[in-house]
């Protein structure tokens, strides 16, 4: 009877092992399936180029979790949302800039102490009422003198009031 007991735990243990085994694999096989797809999704939103995303679904999926150590490694290291925001904040910059040199109405170019346009006649500036220097009309202070908007005359409309004649 001793023997028939030890062949019985014997099998147990076998059943147990091979289970276990088997649990062992799935979740790695899993792993593995969501490593690729993480690997996709991530290389797609860092680059258009097909022949990147391709090298890089195939380096994963051969090489394993090697392999998607070697794309964190080699991977571009901004997304392309990333790099379209920076894009934009540099466009407003660049923008910002060349406002004040060019004509809001007919974005000619103009000089800084020009009061109106003399292409389009559209009112550019104001004169400070204390110290007569030509500030902007989205200005809420003089930043020369710092006389008050109160002080300052209010644009009618906007600052592409065209002069009348």
């Amino acid at each position: 009877m001793q023997l028939d007991e030890i062949e019985q735990l014997v099998v147990e243990l076998e059943k147990f092992v091979r289970l276990s085994l088997t649990i062992l694999l799935s979740y790695m096989v899993v792993l593995w399936v969501a490593a690729i797809w993480w690997t996709i999704q991530d290389i797609r939103s860092r680059t258009t180029s097909l022949g990147l995303q391709f090298v890089a679904t195939v380096l994963v999926l051969v090489f394993n979790f090697a392999g998607l150590l070697l794309y964190f490694i080699l991977r571009p290291q901004r997304t392309l949302s990333e790099l379209y925001a920076e894009s934009l904040e540099e466009e407003a910059l660049i923008r910002t800039v060349n406002d004040a040199a060019v004509c809001p109405l007919c974005e000619r170019p103009m000089e800084s102490d020009w009061l109106f346009c003399p292409w389009c006649q559209a009112r550019l500036r104001q004169r400070c009422q204390r110290c007569e220097r030509p500030i902007l009309l989205r200005w809420h202070i003089c930043p020369y003198c710092g006389t008050a908007p109160s002080a300052l005359p209010r644009p009618a409309a906007s600052a592409r009031e065209l002069v009348k004649p």
